[in-house]
């Protein structure tokens, strides 16, 4: 996708997507399955359960007015007590936001090429901002990445202080006035109108952006502020020079990665495994604290590193079919529409969604093995099949 010139390029940088998937997962002997919290509003699942957290990073390819989240890489990010690795205590765990972050460095670092991460909430921490400005490319004299978040409600910020007078005793003070982040909206003379694309539908939206100093960094962000047709928005960026209407932009465009967690778990089953190891340690089915997870026995490590791993694998050849099925929809939308395809109210975009495309490649290729050329292999095997079906009934002998 990076290659063939269909991956999204803003102010020349490419455009990543991070966030964890929560998935149920109750067996006593599979390695990864932790207790897991999920904070979400429209969750289906309990609000403590065993599973695995995966984290996944993805590349937005296509327009930004339709485009899809190309899989990049997706890892289990907890339990690595069960491969013998020392496991954080705190929960939760601090290190996750950080090691989705080096995920995508290592693809910038690997393609050489500058991008924007976007993330929600979850990932406005500062050990994040710093992660992405301590790999710097000195060719392009910008860090590697530039971090897109979502401010929290309860944040604030310090407009920069103004230089100390020389007769004033005293050290120069650190920060100026406090901002509370909400408070904003609280001044709609501030914002600007401009148009911009919220969530697929262009509308008129009020904007502002500031740069305020953070004191858990202790630099400064660009703190965005937008006020949409669904409610006030605080956004954060690394990048001091960004446009406003260029960061909402990019934060909508977030929700693609929630699309991309639920084509693989209803549509592509990529979580649908079942592989345990007898020789990991039993754990209990019902939510128990993390801390007491147990590590394997040193000679039976490897084993429980390969179930792990087969994991990752099983995963991985989801993504892969799921980067497929976005190529065949961005290179061949038009003709996929003029097939028959599952029945459609009303078309949400031009571009087909992956559900489409496996329906249409479903439909396409059982009409191929019925429609077979008379001296192609897999009629003459089909022939030799029913032939030796024919001949069975004869060959059985009688009962007497």
């Amino acid at each position: 996708m990076w290659r063939q010139a269909v991956a999204v390029q803003v102010a020349g940088r490419a455009v990543l997507l991070g966030d964890h998937t929560l998935v149920v997962k109750d067996g006593g002997r599979m390695p990864g399955v932790v207790s897991l919290h999920d904070h979400s509003e429209t969750q289906h699942k309990p609000a403590y359960f065993r599973g695995q957290c995966w984290g996944a990073i993805g590349l937005v390819v296509g327009t930004l007015e339709g485009c899809f989240c190309l899989p990049l890489a997706l890892r289990i990010h907890q339990g690595f007590r069960h491969l013998g690795q020392a496991e954080p205590v705190s929960d939760p765990d601090p290190s996750l936001p950080e090691r989705l972050v080096q995920i995508a460095l290592q693809f910038t670092l690997g393609q050489d090429a500058p991008a924007f991460l976007v993330l929600d909430a979850f990932f406005s921490m500062a050990s994040v901002f710093r992660l992405a400005r301590s790999v710097y490319s000195m060719a392009l004299r910008q860090p590697y990445l530039v971090i897109l978040t979502r401010a929290k409600k309860n944040f604030v910020a310090y407009f920069p202080v103004a230089p100390k007078p020389a007769d004033r005793p005293g050290p120069q003070p650190r920060y100026g006035e406090k901002v509370h982040l909400m408070e904003v909206f609280d001044h709609p003379q501030g914002f600007d109108e401009m148009a911009c694309c919220v969530y697929g539908q262009r509308e008129r939206v009020r904007l502002m952006s500031v740069p305020l100093l953070w004191e858990p960094l202790g630099e400064s962000l660009l703190f965005i502020f937008a006020i949409t047709s669904r409610g006030p928005l605080a956004l954060m960026c690394s990048d001091l020079t960004l446009s406003p209407v260029t960061a909402l932009e990019l934060y909508c465009v977030r929700t693609r990665i929630e699309i991309l967690f639920a084509v693989l778990k209803q549509l592509l089953g990529a979580f649908c495994f079942h592989f345990w190891t007898p020789h990991g340690p039993r754990h209990a089915r019902r939510p128990t604290p993390n801390r007491s997870l147990k590590a394997p026995m040193m000679e039976r490590q490897p084993t429980v590193a390969a179930c792990w791993q087969a994991y990752e694998v099983f995963v991985f050849c989801a993504g892969v079919a799921q980067g497929l099925l976005q190529r065949i929809a961005l290179r061949f939308g038009p003709e996929v529409w003029q097939q028959p395809h599952l029945y459609l109210r009303t078309r949400s975009r031009d571009l087909p969604s992956e559900k489409t495309v496996r329906h249409v490649l479903a439909t396409r290729v059982l009409q191929q093995f019925l429609d077979l050329p008379p001296n192609s292999l897999i009629a003459q095997i089909r022939s030799l099949f029913h032939g030796n079906q024919k001949k069975e009934p004869a060959d059985l002998p009688s009962i007497v």
